[in-house]
Protein backbone atom coordinates (compact mmCIF):
# COMPACT_ATOMS: atom_id res chain seq x y z
CA UNK A 1 0.00 0.00 0.00
CA UNK A 2 2.90 2.43 0.87
CA UNK A 3 4.83 1.73 -2.37
CA UNK A 4 1.39 2.53 -4.32
CA UNK A 5 0.72 6.09 -2.44
CA UNK A 6 4.59 6.46 -3.08
CA UNK A 7 3.81 6.01 -6.87
CA UNK A 8 0.73 8.47 -6.89
CA UNK A 9 2.91 11.37 -4.91
CA UNK A 10 5.28 10.86 -7.64
CA UNK A 11 3.19 11.26 -10.59
CA UNK A 12 1.15 13.97 -8.81
CA UNK A 13 4.30 16.20 -8.43
CA UNK A 14 5.33 15.38 -11.91
CA UNK A 15 1.79 16.64 -13.01
CA UNK A 16 2.12 19.56 -11.07
CA UNK A 17 5.56 20.39 -12.73
CA UNK A 18 4.62 19.85 -16.43
CA UNK A 19 1.68 22.35 -15.59
CA UNK A 20 4.06 25.10 -14.42
CA UNK A 21 6.65 24.34 -17.32
CA UNK A 22 4.34 24.61 -19.84
CA UNK A 23 2.47 27.38 -18.24
CA UNK A 24 5.49 28.88 -18.37
CA UNK A 25 7.03 28.11 -21.45
CA UNK A 26 3.71 29.93 -23.12
CA UNK A 27 3.27 33.06 -21.37
CA UNK A 28 5.46 36.08 -20.69
CA UNK A 29 5.45 37.89 -16.92
CA UNK A 30 2.99 39.91 -18.27
CA UNK A 31 0.65 37.66 -20.07
CA UNK A 32 0.74 34.44 -17.13
CA UNK A 33 -1.90 36.02 -14.76
CA UNK A 34 -4.61 36.11 -17.43
CA UNK A 35 -3.63 33.13 -18.43
CA UNK A 36 -4.18 31.52 -15.18
CA UNK A 37 -7.36 33.23 -14.71
CA UNK A 38 -8.43 31.51 -17.92
CA UNK A 39 -8.03 28.10 -16.86
CA UNK A 40 -9.05 29.04 -13.08
CA UNK A 41 -6.35 29.73 -10.52
CA UNK A 42 -6.69 32.44 -8.65
CA UNK A 43 -4.04 36.03 -8.25
CA UNK A 44 -0.64 36.10 -6.71
CA UNK A 45 -0.22 37.33 -3.57
CA UNK A 46 2.84 37.99 -3.60
CA UNK A 47 5.22 38.77 -6.64
CA UNK A 48 7.45 36.29 -8.33
CA UNK A 49 9.79 36.94 -11.39
CA UNK A 50 10.69 33.46 -12.52
CA UNK A 51 7.66 32.44 -14.27
CA UNK A 52 7.96 28.52 -13.33
CA UNK A 53 8.23 29.34 -10.06
CA UNK A 54 5.37 31.70 -10.17
CA UNK A 55 3.62 29.18 -11.71
CA UNK A 56 4.25 26.43 -8.57
CA UNK A 57 3.40 28.61 -6.58
CA UNK A 58 -0.33 29.11 -7.74
CA UNK A 59 -0.36 24.77 -7.71
CA UNK A 60 0.79 24.01 -4.56
CA UNK A 61 -1.39 23.73 -2.67
CA UNK A 62 -4.20 21.97 -5.40
CA UNK A 63 -5.01 18.51 -4.75
CA UNK A 64 -5.05 15.49 -7.27
CA UNK A 65 -8.17 16.27 -8.93
CA UNK A 66 -7.82 19.67 -8.78
CA UNK A 67 -4.45 19.77 -11.10
CA UNK A 68 -6.11 16.98 -13.07
CA UNK A 69 -8.95 19.49 -13.96
CA UNK A 70 -6.02 22.16 -14.03
CA UNK A 71 -4.20 20.02 -16.70
CA UNK A 72 -6.98 19.34 -19.05
CA UNK A 73 -7.51 23.17 -19.60
CA UNK A 74 -3.83 23.71 -20.30
CA UNK A 75 -3.70 21.44 -22.34
CA UNK A 76 -6.54 22.67 -24.30
CA UNK A 77 -4.74 26.03 -24.54
CA UNK A 78 -0.76 24.26 -25.28
CA UNK A 79 -0.73 20.93 -26.32
CA UNK A 80 2.30 19.43 -25.07
CA UNK A 81 3.37 15.91 -25.19
CA UNK A 82 5.29 16.07 -21.45
CA UNK A 83 2.06 17.37 -20.08
CA UNK A 84 0.11 14.79 -21.85
CA UNK A 85 2.06 11.82 -20.73
CA UNK A 86 1.67 13.04 -17.26
CA UNK A 87 -1.70 13.14 -17.38
CA UNK A 88 -2.15 10.05 -18.87
CA UNK A 89 0.25 8.53 -16.93
CA UNK A 90 -1.75 9.33 -13.56
CA UNK A 91 -5.25 8.56 -15.14
CA UNK A 92 -5.59 5.95 -17.76
CA UNK A 93 -1.74 4.42 -17.34
CA UNK A 94 -2.33 4.67 -13.63
CA UNK A 95 -4.90 1.70 -13.51
CA UNK A 96 -3.45 -0.83 -16.42
CA UNK A 97 -0.06 -0.39 -16.16
CA UNK A 98 3.24 -2.38 -18.05
CA UNK A 99 5.13 -3.21 -14.91
CA UNK A 100 9.25 -3.05 -14.06
CA UNK A 101 9.20 -6.53 -14.69
CA UNK A 102 7.21 -6.43 -17.79
CA UNK A 103 9.73 -3.97 -19.17
CA UNK A 104 12.89 -5.74 -18.23
CA UNK A 105 11.53 -8.89 -19.67
CA UNK A 106 10.87 -6.98 -23.19
CA UNK A 107 14.46 -5.69 -22.94
CA UNK A 108 15.70 -8.85 -21.98
CA UNK A 109 14.26 -10.22 -25.40
CA UNK A 110 15.97 -7.31 -27.76
CA UNK A 111 19.66 -8.21 -26.52
CA UNK A 112 19.25 -10.87 -28.94
CA UNK A 113 18.61 -8.56 -31.94
CA UNK A 114 21.25 -7.87 -34.20
CA UNK A 115 20.74 -4.22 -34.92
CA UNK A 116 18.38 -2.07 -32.16
CA UNK A 117 16.65 0.46 -34.69
CA UNK A 118 17.82 -1.18 -38.01
CA UNK A 119 18.29 1.40 -40.63
CA UNK A 120 17.21 4.66 -39.07
CA UNK A 121 19.34 6.63 -36.89
CA UNK A 122 20.29 5.24 -33.19
CA UNK A 123 19.58 9.18 -31.62
CA UNK A 124 15.90 8.91 -33.55
CA UNK A 125 14.86 5.80 -32.10
CA UNK A 126 16.09 6.49 -28.42
CA UNK A 127 14.11 9.83 -28.88
CA UNK A 128 11.46 7.87 -28.38
CA UNK A 129 12.23 7.65 -24.63
CA UNK A 130 13.15 11.38 -24.57
CA UNK A 131 11.04 13.97 -23.06
CA UNK A 132 11.01 17.55 -24.77
CA UNK A 133 13.64 19.43 -24.11
CA UNK A 134 13.92 23.32 -23.72
CA UNK A 135 17.44 23.31 -24.88
CA UNK A 136 18.24 20.27 -27.67
CA UNK A 137 21.00 21.44 -29.09
CA UNK A 138 22.75 23.22 -26.01
CA UNK A 139 25.54 21.52 -23.81
CA UNK A 140 23.28 22.11 -20.97
CA UNK A 141 20.62 19.77 -22.68
CA UNK A 142 20.40 16.54 -19.95
CA UNK A 143 21.06 14.31 -22.70
CA UNK A 144 24.54 15.93 -23.85
CA UNK A 145 26.76 13.60 -21.60
CA UNK A 146 24.54 10.78 -21.86
CA UNK A 147 25.45 10.87 -25.88
CA UNK A 148 29.06 10.57 -25.15
CA UNK A 149 28.50 7.57 -22.62
CA UNK A 150 26.40 6.09 -25.47
CA UNK A 151 29.31 6.57 -28.24
CA UNK A 152 31.62 5.20 -25.69
CA UNK A 153 30.10 2.57 -24.54
CA UNK A 154 27.47 1.74 -26.82
CA UNK A 155 28.83 2.68 -30.11
CA UNK A 156 32.72 2.13 -29.68
CA UNK A 157 33.65 -0.46 -27.40
CA UNK A 158 30.29 -2.54 -27.03
CA UNK A 159 29.98 -2.52 -23.26
CA UNK A 160 26.70 -1.90 -23.39
CA UNK A 161 23.80 -3.89 -24.69
CA UNK A 162 20.68 -2.71 -26.35
CA UNK A 163 19.08 -3.01 -23.39
CA UNK A 164 21.94 -1.12 -20.76
CA UNK A 165 21.92 1.87 -24.06
CA UNK A 166 17.66 1.99 -23.47
CA UNK A 167 17.95 1.93 -19.64
CA UNK A 168 20.45 4.48 -19.54
CA UNK A 169 17.53 6.48 -21.76
CA UNK A 170 15.21 5.86 -19.02
CA UNK A 171 13.39 2.74 -20.08
CA UNK A 172 12.73 1.55 -16.62
CA UNK A 173 11.24 5.05 -15.69
CA UNK A 174 9.54 7.23 -18.58
CA UNK A 175 6.07 7.27 -18.90
CA UNK A 176 4.24 3.94 -20.11
CA UNK A 177 2.90 5.98 -22.95
CA UNK A 178 6.53 6.70 -23.87
CA UNK A 179 7.74 2.86 -23.67
CA UNK A 180 4.92 1.79 -25.11
CA UNK A 181 5.78 4.06 -27.90
CA UNK A 182 9.46 2.46 -27.99
CA UNK A 183 8.13 -1.11 -28.45
CA UNK A 184 5.86 0.78 -31.60
CA UNK A 185 8.93 2.03 -33.18
CA UNK A 186 10.75 -1.15 -32.98
CA UNK A 187 8.03 -3.03 -34.47
CA UNK A 188 7.59 -0.61 -37.61
CA UNK A 189 8.38 -1.85 -41.03
CA UNK A 190 11.19 1.41 -41.43
CA UNK A 191 13.29 -0.70 -38.14
CA UNK A 192 12.51 -4.47 -39.25
CA UNK A 193 10.30 -6.58 -41.80
CA UNK A 194 9.27 -9.47 -42.83
CA UNK A 195 10.21 -12.81 -40.09
CA UNK A 196 12.13 -10.57 -38.02
CA UNK A 197 9.60 -8.49 -37.61
CA UNK A 198 6.52 -11.28 -36.80
CA UNK A 199 9.26 -12.56 -34.35
CA UNK A 200 10.09 -9.68 -32.32
CA UNK A 201 6.11 -9.28 -32.66
CA UNK A 202 5.50 -12.78 -31.04
CA UNK A 203 8.47 -12.28 -28.52
CA UNK A 204 6.98 -9.52 -27.63
CA UNK A 205 3.67 -10.28 -27.15
CA UNK A 206 4.29 -13.19 -24.88
CA UNK A 207 5.66 -10.80 -22.54
CA UNK A 208 3.23 -8.05 -22.52
CA UNK A 209 -0.13 -10.21 -22.01
CA UNK A 210 0.75 -10.88 -18.46
CA UNK A 211 0.08 -7.58 -17.80
CA UNK A 212 -3.00 -7.08 -20.12
CA UNK A 213 -1.35 -5.36 -23.16
CA UNK A 214 -0.89 -7.13 -26.82
CA UNK A 215 0.81 -6.28 -29.77
CA UNK A 216 -1.32 -6.52 -32.97
CA UNK A 217 -1.50 -5.45 -36.86
CA UNK A 218 -3.55 -2.50 -36.71
CA UNK A 219 -2.69 -0.59 -40.13
CA UNK A 220 -0.28 -1.36 -43.17
CA UNK A 221 2.15 0.60 -44.92
CA UNK A 222 3.40 -0.01 -48.66
CA UNK A 223 2.29 -3.91 -48.13
CA UNK A 224 3.79 -4.03 -44.41
CA UNK A 225 1.99 -4.68 -41.31
CA UNK A 226 1.99 -1.68 -39.06
CA UNK A 227 1.50 -3.00 -34.98
CA UNK A 228 0.26 -1.03 -32.11
CA UNK A 229 0.30 -1.64 -28.26
CA UNK A 230 -3.68 -2.31 -26.97
CA UNK A 231 -4.62 -3.21 -24.05
CA UNK A 232 -6.91 -6.18 -23.91
CA UNK A 233 -10.56 -6.24 -23.88
CA UNK A 234 -12.84 -8.45 -24.12
CA UNK A 235 -14.15 -7.87 -27.94
CA UNK A 236 -15.53 -9.17 -31.55
CA UNK A 237 -13.24 -11.61 -33.29
CA UNK A 238 -11.46 -10.30 -36.70
CA UNK A 239 -11.20 -7.23 -38.25
CA UNK A 240 -13.90 -5.27 -39.54
CA UNK A 241 -13.73 -5.25 -43.77
CA UNK A 242 -16.27 -2.75 -44.55
CA UNK A 243 -19.32 -0.96 -43.14
CA UNK A 244 -22.88 -0.77 -44.97
CA UNK A 245 -24.47 1.95 -43.25
CA UNK A 246 -27.39 4.88 -43.94
CA UNK A 247 -29.78 2.98 -45.74
CA UNK A 248 -33.14 4.79 -46.55
CA UNK A 249 -34.84 2.31 -48.36
CA UNK A 250 -35.87 -0.75 -46.70
CA UNK A 251 -33.49 -3.26 -48.17
CA UNK A 252 -30.55 -1.60 -50.16
CA UNK A 253 -29.63 -2.87 -53.49
CA UNK A 254 -26.12 -4.35 -52.87
CA UNK A 255 -24.27 -6.34 -54.98
CA UNK A 256 -20.55 -8.11 -55.70
CA UNK A 257 -18.03 -5.96 -57.89
CA UNK A 258 -15.39 -8.45 -57.21
CA UNK A 259 -16.46 -11.73 -55.36
CA UNK A 260 -13.54 -13.17 -55.07
CA UNK A 261 -11.94 -9.89 -53.78
CA UNK A 262 -15.05 -9.78 -51.78
CA UNK A 263 -15.71 -6.08 -53.16
CA UNK A 264 -19.25 -5.13 -52.38
CA UNK A 265 -21.25 -1.90 -54.00
CA UNK A 266 -24.76 -0.54 -53.61
CA UNK A 267 -26.70 0.66 -56.58
CA UNK A 268 -27.60 3.76 -55.53
CA UNK A 269 -26.36 5.94 -52.63
CA UNK A 270 -29.93 6.74 -51.27
CA UNK A 271 -30.24 2.78 -50.37
CA UNK A 272 -27.19 2.93 -48.34
CA UNK A 273 -23.67 3.91 -48.35
CA UNK A 274 -20.32 1.44 -47.84
CA UNK A 275 -17.17 2.46 -46.27
CA UNK A 276 -14.83 -0.10 -47.84
CA UNK A 277 -11.54 1.71 -46.57
CA UNK A 278 -9.05 -0.74 -44.44
CA UNK A 279 -10.35 -0.71 -41.14
CA UNK A 280 -8.73 -1.67 -38.20
CA UNK A 281 -9.28 -2.73 -34.22
CA UNK A 282 -8.52 1.01 -33.45
CA UNK A 283 -11.87 1.91 -34.36
CA UNK A 284 -13.62 4.93 -37.34
CA UNK A 285 -13.02 8.31 -36.15
CA UNK A 286 -15.50 11.36 -37.58
CA UNK A 287 -12.33 12.86 -39.05
CA UNK A 288 -11.76 9.37 -41.28
CA UNK A 289 -15.12 9.43 -42.69
CA UNK A 290 -15.03 12.55 -43.88
CA UNK A 291 -12.04 11.67 -45.34
CA UNK A 292 -13.82 8.85 -46.87
CA UNK A 293 -16.43 10.93 -48.04
CA UNK A 294 -14.08 13.81 -49.53
CA UNK A 295 -13.01 10.91 -51.84
CA UNK A 296 -16.56 9.94 -52.71
CA UNK A 297 -17.26 13.42 -53.61
CA UNK A 298 -14.53 14.84 -55.43
CA UNK A 299 -14.60 18.04 -53.62
CA UNK A 300 -11.53 19.68 -52.31
CA UNK A 301 -13.53 21.87 -49.56
CA UNK A 302 -13.79 19.88 -46.57
CA UNK A 303 -15.90 21.93 -44.39
CA UNK A 304 -18.55 21.63 -47.14
CA UNK A 305 -17.99 17.87 -47.23
CA UNK A 306 -18.75 17.51 -43.46
CA UNK A 307 -21.78 18.92 -43.71
CA UNK A 308 -23.17 17.17 -46.40
CA UNK A 309 -22.16 14.00 -45.09
CA UNK A 310 -23.66 14.97 -41.82
CA UNK A 311 -26.92 15.88 -43.49
CA UNK A 312 -26.44 12.52 -45.68
CA UNK A 313 -26.29 10.51 -42.18
CA UNK A 314 -29.37 12.63 -40.69
CA UNK A 315 -31.26 12.13 -43.37
CA UNK A 316 -31.11 8.10 -42.83
CA UNK A 317 -31.47 8.96 -39.22
CA UNK A 318 -34.58 10.76 -39.99
CA UNK A 319 -36.41 8.45 -42.03
CA UNK A 320 -36.33 5.96 -39.61
CA UNK A 321 -38.85 7.62 -37.91
CA UNK A 322 -38.01 7.44 -34.50
CA UNK A 323 -37.56 11.00 -32.56
CA UNK A 324 -35.20 9.21 -29.92
CA UNK A 325 -33.17 8.32 -32.83
CA UNK A 326 -32.95 11.48 -34.33
CA UNK A 327 -32.14 13.10 -29.99
CA UNK A 328 -29.60 10.97 -29.89
CA UNK A 329 -28.11 11.65 -33.57
CA UNK A 330 -28.23 14.80 -33.27
CA UNK A 331 -27.09 16.20 -29.89
CA UNK A 332 -24.18 14.13 -30.21
CA UNK A 333 -22.48 15.25 -32.96
CA UNK A 334 -23.70 19.18 -31.27
CA UNK A 335 -22.22 18.60 -28.62
CA UNK A 336 -19.22 15.95 -28.76
CA UNK A 337 -17.73 17.68 -32.25
CA UNK A 338 -16.87 21.03 -31.01
CA UNK A 339 -15.04 18.88 -27.49
CA UNK A 340 -13.59 16.11 -28.76
CA UNK A 341 -12.10 17.39 -32.57
CA UNK A 342 -10.41 15.09 -34.33
CA UNK A 343 -10.44 12.90 -31.74
CA UNK A 344 -14.20 12.20 -31.88
CA UNK A 345 -15.17 8.61 -32.97
CA UNK A 346 -18.24 8.61 -35.41
CA UNK A 347 -21.26 7.12 -34.27
CA UNK A 348 -22.64 5.64 -37.69
CA UNK A 349 -26.48 5.39 -38.07
CA UNK A 350 -28.51 2.50 -39.98
CA UNK A 351 -25.99 -0.02 -39.82
CA UNK A 352 -26.12 -3.64 -41.16
CA UNK A 353 -25.11 -6.11 -39.17
CA UNK A 354 -26.76 -8.58 -41.10
CA UNK A 355 -27.67 -8.70 -44.87
CA UNK A 356 -30.46 -11.15 -46.19
CA UNK A 357 -30.76 -9.71 -50.36
CA UNK A 358 -34.57 -11.72 -49.93
CA UNK A 359 -37.44 -9.76 -48.42
CA UNK A 360 -39.31 -11.44 -45.75
CA UNK A 361 -42.30 -11.92 -48.34
CA UNK A 362 -39.53 -14.00 -50.94
CA UNK A 363 -38.74 -15.98 -47.39
CA UNK A 364 -41.95 -17.46 -47.13
CA UNK A 365 -43.32 -14.83 -44.34
CA UNK A 366 -40.04 -16.24 -42.02
CA UNK A 367 -37.08 -14.30 -41.77
CA UNK A 368 -33.21 -16.01 -42.62
CA UNK A 369 -31.71 -13.72 -40.15
CA UNK A 370 -33.20 -12.01 -36.95
CA UNK A 371 -32.53 -7.70 -36.97
CA UNK A 372 -30.27 -7.23 -40.04
CA UNK A 373 -29.57 -3.18 -39.21
CA UNK A 374 -28.81 -1.69 -36.07
CA UNK A 375 -29.87 1.43 -34.72
CA UNK A 376 -26.12 3.26 -34.23
CA UNK A 377 -22.92 1.60 -34.29
CA UNK A 378 -19.49 2.81 -32.61
CA UNK A 379 -16.25 1.94 -33.15
CA UNK A 380 -13.78 2.46 -30.57
CA UNK A 381 -10.37 0.89 -29.98
CA UNK A 382 -10.80 -2.99 -29.75
CA UNK A 383 -14.78 -2.33 -29.08
CA UNK A 384 -17.71 -2.25 -31.11
CA UNK A 385 -20.65 -1.07 -29.04
CA UNK A 386 -24.17 -1.19 -30.90
CA UNK A 387 -26.86 1.52 -29.90
CA UNK A 388 -31.02 0.74 -30.19
CA UNK A 389 -33.89 2.96 -29.51
CA UNK A 390 -36.98 0.91 -29.31
CA UNK A 391 -40.21 1.81 -30.37
CA UNK A 392 -43.46 -0.15 -30.14
CA UNK A 393 -42.37 -2.19 -33.28
CA UNK A 394 -39.86 -4.13 -30.93
CA UNK A 395 -41.83 -5.10 -28.67
CA UNK A 396 -46.07 -5.41 -30.21
CA UNK A 397 -47.85 -6.14 -32.86
CA UNK A 398 -49.96 -2.67 -33.43
CA UNK A 399 -50.75 -1.70 -29.73
CA UNK A 400 -51.07 -5.07 -28.29
CA UNK A 401 -47.72 -6.50 -26.75
CA UNK A 402 -45.94 -9.28 -28.47
CA UNK A 403 -44.17 -11.83 -26.11
CA UNK A 404 -42.55 -13.66 -28.98
CA UNK A 405 -41.51 -10.67 -30.89
CA UNK A 406 -39.79 -9.58 -26.96
CA UNK A 407 -38.23 -12.80 -27.15
CA UNK A 408 -36.80 -12.70 -30.05
CA UNK A 409 -35.44 -9.08 -29.06
CA UNK A 410 -33.50 -9.98 -26.21
CA UNK A 411 -32.27 -13.48 -27.95
CA UNK A 412 -30.74 -11.76 -30.47
CA UNK A 413 -29.00 -9.07 -27.80
CA UNK A 414 -27.87 -12.14 -25.82
CA UNK A 415 -26.47 -13.49 -29.44
CA UNK A 416 -24.62 -10.04 -29.86
CA UNK A 417 -23.37 -9.74 -26.63
CA UNK A 418 -21.83 -13.36 -26.61
CA UNK A 419 -19.88 -12.22 -30.03
CA UNK A 420 -18.31 -9.90 -28.23
CA UNK A 421 -20.18 -6.56 -29.12
CA UNK A 422 -21.64 -4.00 -26.34
CA UNK A 423 -24.83 -3.43 -26.40
CA UNK A 424 -27.16 -0.29 -24.67
CA UNK A 425 -31.04 0.13 -25.10
CA UNK A 426 -32.98 3.05 -25.12
CA UNK A 427 -36.62 3.30 -24.55
CA UNK A 428 -38.59 5.72 -27.16
CA UNK A 429 -40.50 6.93 -23.87
CA UNK A 430 -37.63 8.74 -22.64
CA UNK A 431 -37.31 11.21 -25.36
CA UNK A 432 -40.98 12.23 -24.73
CA UNK A 433 -39.99 15.59 -24.37
CA UNK A 434 -38.97 15.37 -28.50
CA UNK A 435 -41.66 16.22 -30.60
CA UNK A 436 -41.95 16.63 -34.24
CA UNK A 437 -43.31 19.87 -35.66
CA UNK A 438 -44.02 20.11 -38.74
CA UNK A 439 -41.94 19.08 -41.50
CA UNK A 440 -38.90 19.58 -38.28
CA UNK A 441 -38.23 17.93 -35.23
CA UNK A 442 -37.53 19.76 -31.60
CA UNK A 443 -35.10 17.95 -29.14
CA UNK A 444 -35.76 18.75 -25.83
CA UNK A 445 -33.98 19.63 -23.08
CA UNK A 446 -33.96 16.75 -21.19
CA UNK A 447 -33.42 14.64 -24.49
CA UNK A 448 -30.65 16.57 -25.07
CA UNK A 449 -29.22 15.92 -20.99
CA UNK A 450 -30.22 11.81 -21.43
CA UNK A 451 -27.98 11.59 -24.87
CA UNK A 452 -25.28 13.96 -23.34
CA UNK A 453 -25.06 11.99 -20.02
CA UNK A 454 -24.82 8.60 -21.76
CA UNK A 455 -22.78 9.20 -24.22
CA UNK A 456 -19.92 10.94 -21.95
CA UNK A 457 -20.19 8.23 -19.26
CA UNK A 458 -20.17 6.00 -22.10
CA UNK A 459 -16.69 7.37 -23.34
CA UNK A 460 -15.40 7.90 -19.51
CA UNK A 461 -15.34 3.84 -19.57
CA UNK A 462 -13.43 3.57 -22.80
CA UNK A 463 -10.94 6.05 -21.93
CA UNK A 464 -12.45 8.21 -24.93
CA UNK A 465 -12.16 11.42 -22.53
CA UNK A 466 -10.80 11.18 -19.04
Amino acid sequence: MAQAENLDEIQVKELRECIALTMAKNNSLASLPDDCATIGLPPMDIKINSKPWNMRYRLQDLNKSELLEIAQKVLGLYPNANLSDAYIEITQNNVHRISEITRRDVLAVLDNLDELFGEIDLYEGLSTLVPENEEPESNHDPYFKLKNDIEQHYRRNSDYSHGDALIKYGALTCSQTRFISLIEKLLHPLVRREQEQLDLAEDINDILIRDGFTVSVSDEESGYPVYKVHRITPGVEGVPKNIIFASINTKPDIYFSDAINNNVCVRNKTDALIYDRFLTNSGLLWDALVDWWNAQEENINNVQNQRTLYNRLKLSVGKSGSLGEYALFTSYYLIFRKELKCKLPALIPQVYLHYDPRTIKQRGGTPLLPRQRMDFLLLLDNVRIVIEVDGKQHYANGDKASPEKYAEMIAEDRRLRLSGYELYRFGGYEFIDTERMGDKIKIGSESNRLAEKFFRQLFEKHNVIN
